[in-house]
């Protein structure tokens, strides 16, 4: 009767340590402290519980796809097999071992650890060197390690392994692992919390500086096309998400031209925007007293080269009108070929400027192909500027918009003026491409002569 009353009492004392293990973790959390302590706390908490020598807490490293050790305590036994090389260093120099199992990741089905993660199932283990899954050699560090190891689970997703071990020969006993893997449990649950719980205020944070990066670069867009003596114009940018790797502008050049740029930076996202961002500001710069495009776009790729990624780059159209009317010259570098429809004829022409990308070339290929082209326009005739994102477009089918139907809706609209043409052919991209998202930024600016 005396040995079942202190074998209850001890069970007692362990059911109270999880508790009270599962207090402080908690109020780690609810307090906001970092992973760090937390993971001290757990490991440390884990050996108490069990009375372990020591213990360690290994969590998946999602995107390595590796099992990685984020704390052990001092005297916990090593858990995994030691290289030769590592046993012969340990026995002369102390820090060896500690530092190994610190940086020493683990895949899922490596070793028993491994093996553990993988199973999704804990194990008592009388004696690591006789487990089926060990792979180590004998060594003097572990001659005789038993061990408690239980998977970290949230829901059905593993998040790692919590292990106790003691150099012992006594293997832990069936209400020790039932403890153990009680506590595994619950600090499972309370990590994955707080990891949803950190990515949902990461993501939280991410969607308002893109908001904020939105509202920016709407900012810097033109409120609304102006209006010439000679010219009617109307644009829009549609991006595919909160922020865009389009822009257009409207830029005065002198008293009596005005410039028009529409341009798309190879990427999306906040790199892109940014990109987009140094390219207006350049170009402005460069707009202002110059009437010949290429000139221009020879300085914005000169000052934008040494800035760029290689795997990225600008395409740009850049025309200068003169707002009698009178001119319109057109400069492309690597941009979607503009088309013209002509209201003579009814037609649609495709203009054909040579030109390469901003940021592909430091300069001397790109101001040797890119030249000015001017377009003779008569009254009426309209032309169209666009990004690849109205004839990349995708249906469910994965079938492109393409540039024949471009083609096609331009020529219905522009004899209805220069609004009439945006509105058309962003119409006619959102109902083909139905329910599937937008896989690209679209923009489009359209100039009718008058």
């Amino acid at each position: 009767m005396k040995l079942f009353k202190e074998g209850d009492a001890r069970r007692a004392s362990r059911r109270k340590r999880v508790f009270d293990v599962l207090q402080v973790v908690g109020d780690a959390i609810q307090g906001g402290q970092p992973e760090s302590t937390l993971h001290r706390l757990i490991t440390q908490g884990a050996a108490s519980v069990v009375e372990a020598e020591g213990a360690v807490l290994y969590l998946l490293d999602e995107k390595a796809g590796v099992l990685v050790p984020r704390h052990c305590t001092r005297d916990c036994p090593p858990l995994i097999a030691l290289p030769e090389r590592i046993v012969n260093q340990a026995k002369t120099n102390a820090g060896t071992l500690p530092s190994f199992l610190r940086l020493h990741s683990i895949k899922p089905g490596e070793g028993v650890v491994g093996s553990v993660f993988s199973n999704l199932k804990e194990e008592n283990i009388p004696d690591l060197r006789h487990h089926p899954k060990f792979e180590g050699k004998a060594n003097p560090f572990q001659q005789h390690v038993a061990a408690l190891m239980a998977p970290l689970k949230h829901g059905v997703r593993g998040l790692g392994v919590l292990a106790a071990a003691s150099e012992r020969t006594k293997p832990f006993s069936p209400h020790e692992l039932e403890m153990f893997d009680a506590l595994a449990e619950q600090c499972g649950f309370a990590l994955g919390n707080a990891q949803a719980h950190q990515e949902a205020g990461a993501k939280r944070k991410l969607e308002s500086e893109l908001r904020n990066a939105s509202e920016i670069q709407r900012i810097l867009l033109p409120e609304k096309a102006p209006e010439t003596a000679g010219w009617e114009m109307a644009a829009r940018n549609v991006p595919a998400r909160l922020v865009s790797g389009d822009y257009y502008d409207f830029v005065p050049v002198g008293s009596t031209h005005l410039g028009v740029a529409i341009a798309d930076v190879c990427g999306k996202g906040i790199p892109a925007a940014l990109i987009t961002a140094m390219c207006r500001s350049v170009l402005r710069s460069n707009a202002r007293e110059t009437l010949s495009p290429a000139t221009v776009l020879a300085a914005v790729n000169r000052n934008l080269f040494p800035d760029i990624r290689e795997d990225m780059f600008i395409t740009v159209s850049y025309a200068v009108l003169a707002e009698d009317g009178s001119s319109l010259t057109l400069g492309r570098a690597g941009h979607t070929p503009p088309l013209v429809w002509r209201q003579e004829s009814g037609k649609v022409d495709v203009i054909s400027a040579p030109g390469v990308a901003v940021g592909v070339d430091k300069g001397s290929v790109f101001e040797r192909i890119t030249k000015d082209v001017p377009i003779p326009m008569e009254s009426g005739d309209v032309l169209l500027l666009y990004t690849d994102g109205v004839n990349e477009a995708v249906d469910h089918k994965e079938l492109e918009f393409g540039e024949e139907r471009i083609k096609t809706i331009f020529a219905l609209a522009a004899p209805n003026g220069a609004q009439a043409v945006v509105d058309a052919l962003c119409d006619a991209v959102r109902k083909f491409i139905g329910g599937e998202p937008q896989s690209d930024d679209i923009t489009l600016v359209v100039v009718r002569k008058k």
